[in-house]
């Protein structure tokens, strides 16, 4: 999980969270910690407005 950025143009963590923005979805699932980090922390750099959650956490809510 603690791995040094590497040199490009971009942040991986802002460059796949414009991806998933683009879909339109107001909720990005991810299924690993490091994963559920990275997207947290484009989410809010973006301004917080697309929620971030960990497929786990969408499954236990749909059980309710």
């Amino acid at each position: 999980m603690w791995k040094e950025e590497e040199n490009g143009t971009a942040r991986v963590n802002e460059s796949r969270f414009a991806e998933a923005k683009s879909t339109g979805a107001g909720t990005v699932a991810v299924g690993c910690p490091f994963c559920l980090t990275m997207m947290n922390d484009a989410s809010k750099a973006d301004g917080g407005n697309i929620q971030v959650k960990d497929v786990a956490e969408i499954v236990a809510e749909r059980m309710k």
